[in-house]
């Protein structure tokens, strides 16, 4: 089966065009200033790439993502994410809600000096379990995105296990216990009313990518609260902010 997309490195650790976006992250995760940008077939990429970039990223400001739609899956759809610089360091979550397609609300907070990627990915789906809580109880469907599969496999199944051992499992301690048990518990009241679906990160999705500015926002202002982003509602604005 043909790559359904194909993966252009201007500039990373080795320049080119790679057919998957486990082989292209490995070009530009860590690299200052890395340029990239997916394309839907290999000869747009070609073309890309002998072109180069339209423009090279002068400040940490700028991100090169043209973002894609999903079809919505439900009347609601909760993207979330979380970030960390370094890792462990520094962390904070971000979440992007879709009312009927639309984008409607940004948040962006839940900020920790001392964080893991892990623990920012696992609030952020926490508190979208919250907001998926009161969108179902209102009638609406509603799906949670997430691109954390530790995230999601932790509090949809592992947590079914660990908590019928008494939260013991035998491969040793089970971090990050201090959100798993309720957002588990919280889980556990809704799983037959909402889904909870993993999506692939960085490879262009309109509301994976702003959840994952948000959580940069989140660092940047070191906001321990979940807060509203009302500034601007602008896509193009809000994805040429830092990327996570």
């Amino acid at each position: 089966m043909p790559p359904k997309k194909f993966y252009v490195v201007w500039i990373g650790q080795q320049p080119g065009i790679y057919p998957t976006w486990a082989e292209a992250e490995k070009q530009v995760k860590g690299f200052p200033k890395a340029k990239f940008k997916a394309f839907p077939s290999k000869k747009l990429a070609e073309e890309a790439f002998s072109s180069g970039p339209k423009c090279t990223p002068k400040t940490k400001k700028i991100a090169s993502t043209q973002a894609t739609f999903e079809t919505p899956k439900s009347d609601v759809n909760i993207y979330c994410d979380g970030a960390c610089d370094p890792n462990p360091g520094k962390a904070g979550t971000g979440i992007a809600t879709y009312k009927k397609g639309k984008l409607d609300q940004l948040w962006y907070g839940l900020y920790n000096p001392s964080g893991t990627n892990n623990t920012a990915e696992l609030l952020g789906l926490h508190h979208s379990l919250l907001k998926a809580k009161a969108i179902a109880e209102s009638g609406d469907s509603v799906t949670i995105h997430c691109d954390s599969k530790y995230a999601i496999d932790c509090i949809t199944k592992w947590a079914n296990g660990w908590e019928a051992k008494g939260w013991t499992r035998k491969g040793g301690e089970i971090k990050n216990l201090d959100i798993i048990k309720p957002a588990h518990a919280l889980y556990l009241t809704i799983a037959d009313r909402i889904e909870v679906q993993h999506v692939s990160a960085h490879i262009g999705i309109e509301g994976n990518e702003l959840a994952d500015r948000m959580s940069v926002v989140a660092i940047e202002r070191r906001e321990t609260e979940l807060c509203q982003y009302t500034e601007s509602l602008s896509i193009p604005d809000i994805l040429a902010m830092a990327r996570g």
